[in-house]
């Protein structure tokens, strides 16, 4: 079964899919090692870990690419993959949804914003109009045709903070007759909104759960009585990673030892383990001309 085709299975159960962020190939390995059933590659990560900058648009499309197709060679559970805005037009969205697809992508998220877009929780987005975002959708429909893929499209609107959440519910319904499979509203303010996006739209639903973003963080039980499917924590692994690296260098540099935070750090032997050392060298003995 290939990852496309799993994700799409995942989507058809009666049970919500809960989804980390994660935005390298480590940080992919050890979310499949835990248990998870499927991966999203975030773009802030991405933006984050690659150039320490924040999630406005500095990332190109190439870089993108390399980082998704690095996660996906790197696990074997679907990928759902950051694709921005299409970077760029429609047939910039075609060429965009080809090269995931070919990366090893099981599905992407493609938002309405203007480029350079932001962060869905920062301040100062804008969005294109309705009709542009829907002929990305078709160009990225198309272009799924064309690879003979079965890549799960998630449709996001960020008009919520800039139309209201009626124009948004509007966006999205549009969105899936264009043929996105999975709709995203991204950052509702309030339970109310939550109740009310569920409400009119009878399609699958993903629930973004930033700490600290604009939307109420809810248990995976209050999200499926709600009526979303995918649960995603985009963040969750970046900031606990960047919490982790900061309290142990700070510690370093004031005792100039490790020695006493010994175990808030990962043995060698385990971390070893989520590499797959001892298979790579199995391997590697298997092609070695040494007797």
């Amino acid at each position: 079964m290939g990852k496309p085709n799993s994700l799409r299975k995942l989507l058809e159960t009666n049970e919500p899919i809960l989804v980390p962020g994660i935005y390298d190939a480590l940080s992919a390995k050890i979310a499949q090692q835990v248990g998870f059933k499927a991966v999203f590659h975030t773009g802030y990560g991405t933006a984050a870990t690659l150039l320490g900058v924040p999630d406005i648009g500095l990332v190109s499309f190439s870089e993108m690419k390399e980082r998704v197709s690095n996660i996906c060679n790197s696990i074997d559970i679907p990928v759902v993959a950051d694709a921005d805005t299409g970077y760029g037009n429609s047939l910039n969205t075609m060429r965009t949804v080809k090269d995931y697809i070919r990366s090893g992508a099981s599905g992407l998220i493609l938002e309405d914003q203007v480029w350079p877009k932001k962060c869905g929780h920062m301040k100062g987005k804008a969005v294109i109009p309705i009709d542009e975002m829907e002929s990305k959708i078709k160009a990225a429909s198309q272009s799924r045709k064309e690879e003979k893929s079965d890549l799960v499209i998630v449709g996001r609107t960020d008009s919520l903070a800039i139309e209201g959440v009626e124009q948004a519910i509007d966006r999205v319904k549009r969105y899936h007759k264009a043929g996105a499979d999975v709709l995203f509203i991204e950052a509702p303010n309030k339970i109310d909104e939550l109740e009310l996006i569920a409400k009119q739209v009878k399609l699958p639903l993903l629930l973004n759960q930033l700490e600290g973003g604009s939307t109420p963080l809810i248990t995976m039980e209050e999200a499926k009585n709600i009526g979303f499917k995918i649960i995603l924590f985009p963040l969750t692994s970046l900031y606990s990673s960047a919490k982790a690296i900061f309290d142990s260098l700070s510690y370093l540099k004031k005792h100039q030892t490790s020695v006493g935070i010994e175990d808030q750090l990962i043995p060698f032997d385990k971390f070893n383990k989520i590499v797959n050392y001892d298979e790579l060298i199995k391997l590697e003995k298997k092609f070695s001309n040494k007797k």
